[in-house]
């Protein structure tokens, strides 16, 4: 039944005229944070200003899908007894660069009153995921409010974009599991995590005496989960030969762009 009455709810929205005195009631997009970094969590409020029997809400939000990834939606606390059973789900989201959010106070009688002051009705949290900058703004076609006598509340929606700047702190980490290895099937996964995409990696292992063992090439990582990589190693050296038991150098070289690249050494014990 719950369903049932918001997708009501959501069609009276946008195809019931509203009869009462037009309010002036704002909606609007606001920053939490405007400069982050690469990995950091980027947070946008929605916020409705000035209104009065709010009784339900239909929110289309578009955001650059290529920067941020949509992780969540926090409801404010004055909205808490509202029902919500339709929302994006973040991989519709992470395709589409959209979120809808549509949500109506259950109980019967006026809706809430927020005339006296705004308030934070969203919080909508990304996950910033690579450097530039980033957009977010409302939909205001898509956007509407509804009443306790399910009238649409008319609203001045701000369109503008709001602009977040993702700086970049090129930092990853390596290493392998298990070890000491291998593992029963005779392998080591050797694992590269950054903080963004990489351009291109390279990695060579060494014995203790500092002979090349064996040359890992950027293609035969596997970035199926990027920015997190792998490559299984099979203990072999570039003759497929195995290995003999005793503690090898990774060295690892990854390349966020042309110019900026990081290295990394790990020790990986082979016992068998």
């Amino acid at each position: 039944m719950k369903g049932f009455a918001l997708a009501s709810l959501a069609l009276s929205l946008f195809l019931v005229s509203n009869l009462s005195i037009a309010r002036d009631v704002s909606v609007d997009l606001r920053l939490i944070q405007q400069n982050v970094n690469v990995g950091d969590q980027v947070s946008v409020n929605v916020n409705i200003d000035s209104v009065f029997d709010l009784k339900g809400i239909d929110i289309l939000i578009s955001f650059d899908n290529l920067v941020l990834e949509y992780e969540s939606i926090t409801k404010g606390t004055l909205i808490e007894d509202f029902v919500q059973d339709m929302v994006t789900d973040p991989e519709t989201a992470k395709s589409t660069g959209r979120i809808e959010y549509i949500a109506a106070l259950e109980s019967s009688g006026p809706g809430i009153d927020l005339t006296s002051s705004g308030s934070t009705i969203l919080t909508i949290n990304f996950l910033a995921k690579s450097p530039g900058e980033a957009w977010v703004k409302l939909e205001p076609n898509d956007v509407s409010l509804g009443d306790s006598m399910a009238n649409v509340i008319p609203a001045a929606i701000d369109a503008e974009s709001r602009t977040i700047q993702i700086g970049e702190i090129f930092r990853i980490s390596i290493f392998n599991y298990p070890n000491p290895a291998p593992n029963t099937e005779g392998n080591t996964v050797i694992r590269c995590e950054s903080l963004a995409l990489l351009q291109e990696m390279e990695a060579k292992i060494y014995d203790i005496s500092g002979e090349l063992v064996k040359t890992i090439d950027n293609d035969e990582f596997d970035d199926s989960d990027a920015p997190v990589y792998e490559y299984v190693w099979d203990c072999k050296n570039g003759e497929g030969q195995d290995v003999a038991n005793g503690t090898y150098i990774l060295w690892l070289k990854a390349s966020f762009s042309d110019d900026e690249n990081e290295t990394k050494t790990w020790k990986i014990a082979i016992l068998r």
